[in-house]
């Protein structure tokens, strides 16, 4: 073999290994890249790594200096309530995280807390100019469950993380802007009362309020024998049991003194009797049956009693509605204002079923929502009178609602209170399901290319490249030799 010959194999070879070379470093920067890139992406399918836009805009909102204490023993975290807290705290400077493990640090823990247990994966908030403003936030309060009562089962369904945290940072940093007062004692659609329990509000209405900085009580009139002095709004959510008169001269006594009454009907309380006879007394008057719409573009889906009113660009839902009326006579003091209404095409049927519109149904805009102010001695109480109780459901009320019933709703609270605070919108909850890494097609594409496609394609290149010079060096071997 010819020292030419030999000179080539060698110079072939060379490059043949440097381009070898440049695509294992191409490929293990790029594998870096990716990795280091996917690794601030959520690719959850259902965002349990994440936190919504909503949540990073109230914590950057936050204007006061909060710590986080996210209380843990290692390898005992669990990821979806440690990243909450993570983002959260990273979306402001003035929140500060700081992990605690409950074994080593137990005095500091069960200051902020007065149980005789602290449970893995809780979380501590605290005003840092004002320590003595906190909230304990047990794991088990932020953590969604599903009852089977019937098989008496209890399964682990989601996360409310964000929510539990954000309503610790407006406690510990935020001036109530009222106390609302839920009646119970009534069956009230909106508390959950049955026969033997008081029950509670539904959880993401009572979400709502206390992220606006609204604190939530609840009273039984007839027990508290009237109205409680430091009552802001009276709520009755859709009773399903008539009032007494002792509870009904008890509400008119606090509208008198100025005070702000919320109530919602549920179908069929135009049967109530103390109860028509309050809402009578300020001459509205409640109807029976459920009103409809024909067009629909004004209901939800195509449903004749699922309602649909423009609230701005968007719109609210008003489902099962009860038809109000103002054919009542009414005291000299008082003024009625329909806030929203049917449509002219509206109709209204007296029984459940079939909603179809017939030619016998009379049609008109029929009034669903009600300002009423009375005035007594220069004190002027407000009412508002809803149509629909499912107006305040948790499918209208909670953080994915496409629907603006929450929006409309502290807005009216708004219009009584200061706005100073800041009015949370909207914080959604998070899946609590395991899962394989999950990709969407887009994903799935970066990551081939990036992996796989790119450096498999600068392979190839290179290949060619290399058997194409090797071919012209033998066609001009083969030359030479022609030519000698």
């Amino acid at each position: 073999m010819s020292k030419n010959s030999r000179s080539r194999k060698f110079r072939g070879g060379a490059y043949a290994t440097v381009v070898s070379f440049l695509v294992i470093v191409v490929l293990i920067v790029v594998n870096l890249i990716s990795g280091s890139l996917f690794d601030k992406i959520d690719m959850s399918s259902t965002g349990k790594y994440t936190i919504a836009d909503e949540t990073k805009e109230f914590a950057k909102s936050v204007s006061t200096p909060v710590d986080l204490y996210y209380v843990y023993q290692e390898s005992e975290e669990d990821l979806t309530i440690k990243t909450a807290a993570e983002l959260i705290a990273d979306a402001n400077d003035l929140i500060t995280l700081t992990f605690k493990d409950p074994v080593q640090y137990p005095q500091f823990i069960y200051r902020y807390n007065d149980t005789s247990e602290i449970n893995p994966n809780s979380i501590i908030v605290v005003n840092a100019d004002a320590p003595e403003r906190y909230s304990y936030i047990d794991v088990s309060e932020m953590m969604i469950y599903e009852v089977n009562t019937s098989a008496m089962t209890k399964a682990h369904v989601g996360y409310d993380a964000e929510v539990e945290i954000a309503k610790a940072i407006i406690e510990v940093t935020q001036d109530k802007k009222a106390t609302i007062y839920a009646t119970v004692n009534h069956n009230e659609w909106l508390t959950n009362i049955d026969k033997e329990n008081l029950g509670s509000v539904t959880q993401t209405f009572s979400d709502l309020l206390k992220l606006n900085a609204y604190k939530l009580k609840y009273v039984n009139l007839t027990a508290a024998g009237g109205v409680p002095a430091d009552c802001d709004i009276l709520l009755i959510g859709g009773p399903r049991k008539d009032f007494t008169a002792e509870e009904v001269e008890a509400v008119k006594n606090y509208m008198t003194s100025g005070g702000i009454v919320i109530t919602s009907t549920y179908v069929g309380a135009d049967t109530l009797t103390s109860y028509q006879a309050l809402l009578n007394y300020y001459g509205v008057r409640l109807g029976a049956g459920i009103v409809c719409e024909s067009d629909s573009s004004l209901t939800v889906g195509d449903q004749p009693p699922y309602l649909l009113t423009k609230v701005g660009n968007e719109s609210a839902a008003w489902p099962f509605t009860t038809p109000l009326y103002t054919d009542v006579l009414r005291r000299n003091t008082t003024t009625v204002e329909t806030l929203y209404r049917s449509s002219a095409e509206g109709y209204v049927k007296l029984s459940e079923g079939d909603y179809t519109k017939l030619s016998t149904d009379e049609t008109g805009e029929y009034p669903i929502l009600m300002k009423i102010e009375d005035t007594y001695n220069g004190s002027t109480g407000t009412m508002y009178v809803f149509g629909a109780s499912f107006f305040f459901s948790d499918v209208f009320m909670t953080g994915t609602s496409q629907m603006a019933n929450r929006d409309m709703f502290i807005d009216m609270l708004n219009q009584h209170f200061s706005q100073e605070s800041n009015t949370v919108r909207a914080i959604p909850d998070t899946t609590a399901l395991n899962e394989a890494l999950r990709m969407t097609t887009s994903e799935r594409n970066k990551v081939a290319i990036a992996s796989f496609l790119l450096p498999a394609l600068i392979l190839c290149v290179g290949i060619v490249v290399i058997l194409r010079r090797r071919v012209e060096r033998i066609q001009t071997s083969e030359n030479t030799v022609n030519e000698e």
